[in-house]
């Protein structure tokens, strides 16, 4: 019997008695094997989360953080339930499936067919983004690289504010100790370091997280590269730590800025690079996440100020272009990361950067869709950046998009 529905975020089903989280008190009750059920999760929840046998909130989207990072531990995360707080009862036996979304009285089997073991290998490169250092080596072997390190979670799992690690001088040591797993599994394949993007709500309930200001939609507020230019000191620590690293040999790591509204960011962002002693597009690459329509209709003066790549964030895209907070649930219905006027900029990015020699990789919850990576692939992107569980899929995915292009030029000639 269903008793709920919500969005699910992953192929992953959890059975288990539902522990109700009001506070952080309740977080470090949690034994294992609970289904959590929260009315927000937020990343500083995700050290006490693992553990979880799956997660439930009221609040949220399939794009949010926790939802990604949840998967990526492979725990059943449902999110969106508008009321799985309320109408949940402690202590009750549910199972939690996480593909359809679906939350069942008691325990509940669930069969479904899985994905294929043989591998695929398609000209497109297929990478991986990464939020839990742990794992790289587990997933180097199948892909071709990472497309975006989340960094956040390192900094999350250690309980304090950015701040309060730069003030112990511990910051650069602890972005340059999990990059370093990173950096090491792949090499000598391309690694691309995200600067953070956190927003304020997450940070708060950090040790030191007062600091931050209320926000009513953190997604539109104080985050990405604008947030970490309000405060160069970070900033700085983080591309010290990247800097440590290339002493120390990674040659294969790249840095990208995120959420950029304005090219005066990105050469900002730069200059404080070159500040540390890093020479942007000559030590390593730099690029962007293009994420914004301001920064869709700008390219052409990030390219004159030189970009050695560019991902794609289709969520934030969307959000920003349709006037829909990606974790509301009441405007959920008109979160579309395929409108056709997010599809358009995606298309003009891709063709333009073609255009300029400037490799194009799809980053985020976009790069697990099989329909959208199918356009993507058609629309002339370079690379595909997908989930750790996801690789084989979307190789697959990518591999049969291109044999069906191959089979329609050649059927073109024919006639």
């Amino acid at each position: 019997m269903i008793i709920l529905r919500g969005i699910g975020t992953g192929p992953y089903v959890g059975v288990g008695h539902v522990k109700k989280i009001g506070n952080d008190e309740d977080l470090r009750d949690l034994k294992g094997g609970e289904i959590v059920v929260v009315s927000r999760a937020s990343r500083d929840m995700l050290s006490y989360l693992h553990q979880a046998g799956g997660v439930v909130t009221d609040y949220g989207g399939i794009t949010s953080h926790v939802a990604i990072v949840l998967r990526e531990m492979k725990v059943p995360c449902i999110v969106g339930t508008g009321s799985g707080s309320t109408k949940l009862k402690e202590g009750t036996l549910v199972t939690v499936d996480g593909k359809t979304g679906n939350i069942y009285e008691g325990f509940m089997e669930r069969d479904y067919k899985t994905d294929s073991s043989e591998v695929y290998y398609p000209a497109t490169p297929i990478k991986v983004n990464l939020n839990i250092p742990e794992i790289a080596w587990k997933v180097a072997p199948w892909s071709e690289g990472v497309g975006s390190i989340r960094i956040e979670n390192s900094i999350i799992r250690t309980g304090k504010h950015p701040q309060v690690l730069l003030d112990e001088g511990r910051l650069s040591k602890v972005i340059a100790d999990s990059v370093r797993l990173i950096a090491h599994a792949f090499h000598p394949k391309p690694v691309w370091f995200r600067t953070f993007d956190i927003a304020t709500d997450e940070l708060k309930r950090l040790d030191g997280g007062s600091i931050e200001p209320d926000e009513h939609n953190p997604l539109l507020g104080l985050r990405g590269i604008h947030k970490d230019l309000e405060n160069p000191e970070i900033l700085k620590a983080e591309f010290e730590a990247i800097s440590k690293l290339l002493d120390e040999g990674y040659d294969n790591l790249g840095v990208k800025v995120p959420l950029v509204r304005d090219v005066s960011e990105y050469r900002e962002a730069k200059n404080i690079m070159c500040e540390v002693g890093i020479r942007p597009h000559r030590d390593l690459p730099v690029g962007v996440s293009i994420e914004t329509p301001s920064a869709v209709f700008t390219l052409d003066e990030f390219i004159k100020e030189g970009l050695d790549f560019v991902t794609l964030g289709m969520s934030d895209l969307a959000m920003c272009t349709l006037a829909v907070d990606r974790r509301g649930v009441k405007v959920a219905k008109h979160f579309n990361l395929t409108h056709k006027s997010v599809l358009h900029m995606i298309e003009m990015v891709i063709k333009k950067c073609n255009q300029n020699h400037i490799e194009t990789c799809i980053c985020g919850h976009a790069g697990s869709d099989p329909a959208i990576v199918r356009w993507l692939v058609e629309t002339g992107i370079s690379s595909i950046s997908t989930n750790p569980d996801q690789i084989l899929k979307i190789s697959k995915v990518v591999f049969i998009a291109e044999k069906t292009m191959i089979n329609r030029g050649f059927a073109g000639k024919v006639k």
